[in-house]
């Protein structure tokens, strides 16, 4: 703007009131301006190329803006994907014409949501039913006695999830009966997104927008005539290095994505783990030539996976279906047997399939499970499809057994990598899953698929998924403290390469666990380099096998107590990657327990403390 205002004026401009129309008017007001001085320049004359004539009396009356309220984009994110559907979702309503807000719920003031007219909710769910992170504050304030009535509120809710999950879309389906609660009144129905959410949100948005138009008035007229004004936007893809939608702004799909997956071929696959270990972890190194993909530590790659081919045999013998019968699977032709491979998830046992079986056999042991969480949870964990038809067998066809089923959902991975370090590779740290349950061998889909199945050379199918929230601190000179056991020592691995390649000046210092020195010491000639070069501070292990009584990564942290606490103090950042259902439990309770007694101030402080690093984003989990 400050470049238009010092160009030459033409002869006979008013300077004065031409700064005062650019500067003093919202930006509605100069979208009409502008477009009502473009049709009287081009009244009687030839419409430019492309344009149809235009008829200024008609095309471009007047329009007034209206009081209509603004709309409040609210997201609570863990990884990032709320927030960009929150920003893409902005973007859509914005083209309608209306004023849009986009808050973080870490960030919004809770005083403000009475006084909102129109609140658009996304908000993913962690594990089984808890808020992430970002959204803790808000949702207990909620919640709880201090809330306020919110009758004039109209809302709708996007629920992002996972369907392996037994509490799938929890949190959303809570704000959402929350809200209502309370006296809002619903714009649209909520909509609740498995991992593969775009189409969904998609929907929503469409039916948001209807309903919005409805609360214009004359809306047909003035959304039209403001997008002849404006043009149109689309929902894009990433455009920065964030991974976040550039507002008003139309780009083309970048090479690839999550719905168009990149074919990395194998560079190199090697076993970690010495002879006799009982684990079975794998480093493997994928070239990411060509394929226009960036990353950040931090960040994860999606893998699009193969069932066992084993499973799908079960499967078929316990079914009694015809693996050569040919089907048509989205919009696709293929026998059954290489639907049951490549295109449908067969390995993990999910309520909703549970459900669907349960309706249609009209089995009652199975639809008495369902009304019973303990039960079902019981029934779900560490099965998979072909136990639950050898236990509840029922004759079907093949097109009813893929009516159970729901798409191949891709496998996320932490990148183990620096693409400072490593130029157009990516490099990933996956442990095989192989179990025995009920005397029979179960295998992992992704894990076994390439350590098995995928040989150097051959191709597998990847996009990058963007974790906004783990990510390195912005100052290079902030001290990190990472704990990583097992595989979770993946995106650390990442952390100190990017610092390494930086000359980062901040202390890099590294927990690490796994049941045993010698066979099981992920990275170990890589962590001793870093230590001798200084580019990692401390390293401290808990080979957890190796003696008598267990010794676990929060042991060690106690261990280091107050080296710990004077570092937070000075700034540090504290990151946590991993098993979510213990190791990153008994890690939370050993900070709590090291800030109340280096504080000296006790377990309350220590909770208010560890809520202010959350808070602060300086208190980071990745944890599976």
């Amino acid at each position: 703007m400050s470049q238009l205002l010092t160009a030459p004026l033409p002869t006979g401009f008013d300077e004065d009131l031409l700064k005062k129309l650019a500067t003093q008017h919202s930006a509605m007001q100069q979208m009409w301006l502008s477009g009502y001085l473009y049709a009287v320049a081009l009244q009687g004359q030839p419409a430019p190329n492309g344009l149809a004539e235009l008829q200024p009396a008609a095309a471009f009356e007047p329009v007034l803006e209206t009081a209509q309220p603004k709309v409040t984009l609210l997201y609570g994110s863990q990884t990032g994907n709320s927030k960009k559907v929150a920003t893409q979702v902005a973007a859509r309503v914005r083209e309608q014409g209306w004023e849009v807000v986009v808050a973080d719920l870490n960030d919004y003031p809770t005083k403000q949501l009475k006084d909102e007219k129109i609140v658009l909710l996304v908000v993913s769910t962690q594990g089984e039913g808890e808020p992430p992170v970002s959204a803790e504050e808000f949702y207990t304030w909620l919640h709880g006695p201090r809330a306020p009535k919110l009758e004039g509120v109209q809302f709708s809710v996007c629920a992002l999830g996972d369907r392996s999950y037994l509490q799938f879309c929890q949190i959303g389906k809570e704000f959402d009966a929350r809200l209502e609660a309370l006296g809002a009144t619903r714009l649209g129905e909520r909509v609740d997104c498995d991992v593969d959410f775009e189409d969904a949100v998609e929907g929503w948005t469409e039916r948001v927008i209807a309903q919005l138009r409805s609360l214009r008035p004359d809306d047909s007229k003035s959304s039209d005539r403001y997008g002849s004004l404006t043009g149109r936007t689309t929902l894009s893809r990433p455009t920065s290095g964030n991974g976040l939608l550039t507002d008003r702004t139309t780009l083309s799909r970048p090479i690839s994505d999550r719905k168009h997956p990149f074919p990395a071929p194998l560079l190199e696959k090697i076993q970690l783990n010495g002879r006799g270990s009982q684990k079975e972890t794998w480093h493997l190194e994928l070239s990411l030539e060509g394929s226009g993909l960036i990353y950040e530590p931090g960040d994860s790659l999606g893998i699009y996976p193969q069932n066992p081919p084993s499973l799908v045999r079960e499967v078929l013998y316990a079914a009694m279906l015809n693996g050569n019968k040919v089907l048509t699977f989205n919009d696709q032709e293929n026998t059954l047997q290489h639907i049951l491979q490549h295109d449908v998830e067969i390995t993990v046992l999910t309520r909703e399939v549970v459900e669907k079986y349960a309706n249609w056999t009209n089995n009652a042991r199975l639809k008495e499970l369902i009304t019973q969480p303990a039960a079902l949870k019981k029934l779900l964990w560490g099965r998979n499809l072909a136990d639950l038809l050898r236990e509840y067998p029922a004759a079907m066809s093949e097109e009813t057994l893929l009516s159970f089923l729901r798409k191949m959902p891709p496998r996320l991975y932490s990148i183990a990598s620096s693409l400072e370090a490593h130029p157009e590779e990516v490099h990933l740290t996956v442990a095989a899953v192989r179990y025995q349950y009920d005397g029979r061998p179960h295998l992992g889909s992704a894990s076994t698929f390439l350590a098995d199945r995928v040989a150097a050379g051959e191709t597998v199918p990847v996009f990058v998924d963007r974790n906004e929230y783990f990510k390195l601190p912005e100052d290079e000179s902030t001290d990190i403290i990472m704990v990583g056991p097992g595989t979770g020592v993946a995106p650390f691995r990442a952390f100190v390469e990017e610092r390494s390649e930086r000359g980062s000046s901040g202390k890099n210092w590294l927990f690490f666990g796994n049941p045993h020195f010698e066979t099981d010491f992920l990275y170990q000639s890589e962590w001793l380099n870093h230590l001798k070069r200084g580019t990692l501070d401390r390293l401290d292990v808990a080979f957890s096998r190796d003696q008598a009584d267990k010794i676990y990564v929060q042991h060690r942290l106690a261990e280091r107590s107050r080296l710990i606490y004077d570092r937070l103090e000075n700034g540090a950042h504290f990151y946590v990657c991993g098993d979510r259902e213990r190791m990153a439990a008994d890690v939370q309770n050993a900070l709590l327990q090291i800030v109340a007694k280096e504080s000296g101030k006790g377990e309350a402080y220590a909770a208010e403390y560890l809520k202010a690093l959350k808070k602060e984003r300086r208190f980071l989990e990745d944890v599976y």
